[in-house]
């Protein structure tokens, strides 16, 4: 528009000024609001329940507890994002949050619906997961079902069917052991990534403890060829069964048990009356030989030692009457900072998961499994049932509500 003057570029502009003032305006406005909702969402009654619990979980006072994040979200179905083996969810649509809350510069993770919630632990949990395998009913070969879930026990999935055992490996690999006759085991390897590819390694018959180099280029595991023969190293490129596969006799007086790579060397960790014995070779020698090196240089031992002043203890002990795990700091001087107790545990095995320690045993008549906050000392459940074996994983589980640490 234009008036006898000449103004129409006055005009128009002023026109476009009012308009993206009222877009800002509108803006700003959808801004103030969507905070309004937060900050009404974080107030809520459900918030306050979730925030309550950890206070009761960490014995911290509830004003040292604050919900930082706060996410309406639509779970599928009952189960709120954390759905749990055995158990059947109403099948409907459920309007909840996903909520972190801090304590003492940790992070937490709780799901709710509007009227329920469910703890899912240190945000830092949900870069690790567990492997457990169960018994399958009239199996043939005495195989099982192997699957991973989340270290509260929760997001259960089967990753392979057939396994009698299993051995964990770095980036999202598991290298599994399958009977396949009275006198026969394959080797092989999957991917936690729900597509239960199979990819072969060896065979023999009998299989142990197995390991991949950190280049995921060879393995190495411990191999019984046949009926009544000696134990041995097989080392061999990652492809067909056996490729470029090369047998080593074990040191004199050495049966199978654990093995390991140090970068370009294989190590194994063998019992030798109550204590234990380490050896280490390097496998493209012309001819290996096993030489014994200290114990604490096994992969992963190293760090139990905690500094110069302390190490970390987990041991097995009976406290009024009751088999109890107990994992405590010890001092160069003999004293003991107990971290956590685990009662009516009979551990059968351990291990470090960054800043937790993850333990398994038998409770009773079933299987059981806890992961122990080395900062907090809080005793996490993270599974019970029956299941034939439980190990840790360092990978984060293949279905869950948060993705790298964060909201989904």
């Amino acid at each position: 528009m234009r008036d006898s003057n000449g103004n129409g570029q006055r005009v128009s502009r002023i026109f476009m000024v009012m308009t993206l003032a009222a877009i800002g305006c509108g803006l700003i406005g959808a801004k103030a609001n969507a905070a309004v909702v937060a900050r009404s969402k974080a107030q809520s009654p459900i918030v306050a329940k979730c925030k309550a619990d950890l206070a009761k979980r960490l014995k911290l006072p509830i004003q040292d507890i604050n919900a930082i994040e706060v996410k309406p979200t639509t779970w599928p179905d009952a189960a709120m994002g954390m759905p749990e083996s055995g158990k059947m969810y109403a099948q409907v649509l459920t309007p909840g949050l996903k909520i972190i809350i801090e304590a003492q510069s940790t992070r937490y993770l709780y799901v709710t619906s509007r009227t329920a919630f469910k703890y899912g632990g240190p945000i830092s949990t949900w870069s690790y997961s567990i492997l457990y395998s169960n018994a399958v009913h009239n199996e043939p070969n005495l195989n099982g079902n192997l699957y991973q879930c989340s270290l509260v026990g929760t997001n259960p999935v089967l990753l392979v069917s057939g396994v009698s055992d299993f051995y964990p490996q770095a980036k999202g690999l598991v290298i599994c052991k399958r009977r396949t006759s009275r006198s026969g085991h394959d080797l092989f390897y999957v991917k936690a990534d729900g597509k239960k590819k199979e990819k072969p390694l060896y065979s023999a018959f009998d299989l142990g403890d197995a390991a991949m180099n950190d280049a995921q280029t060879e393995w190495a595991g411990f191999v019984r060829p046949m009926v009544g023969g000696p134990w041995g190293i097989v080392v061999a490129g990652i492809g067909p069964k056996g490729a470029h596969a090369r047998t080593l006799a074990l040191p004199e007086g050495v049966q199978s048990g654990r093995i390991a790579w140090s970068g370009e060397n294989v190590m194994i960790l063998a019992k030798k009356g109550e204590g234990q014995i380490c050896f280490e070779t390097s496998p493209k020698a012309a001819t290996p030989e096993w030489k014994a090196v200290g114990v604490n240089t096994f992969p992963g031992l190293a760090d139990y030692v905690l500094n110069k002043s302390q190490t970390l203890e987990i041991t097995q002990i009976t406290e009024n009457a009751k088999p109890t795990v107990e994992i405590a700091r010890v001092w160069f001087t003999g004293d003991r900072d107990v971290t956590a107790k685990i009662v009516a545990l009979t551990m059968r095995g351990y291990d470090l998961l960054g800043g937790y320690v993850f333990v398994w045993g038998d409770k009773g008549s079933a299987q059981a499994a806890y992961t122990v906050n080395l900062s907090t000392g809080e005793v996490i459940p993270s599974f019970h049932g029956a299941c034939r074996d439980i190990k840790p994983f360092l990978y984060p589980p293949l279905r869950a509500p948060i993705t790298a640490g964060k909201l989904k």
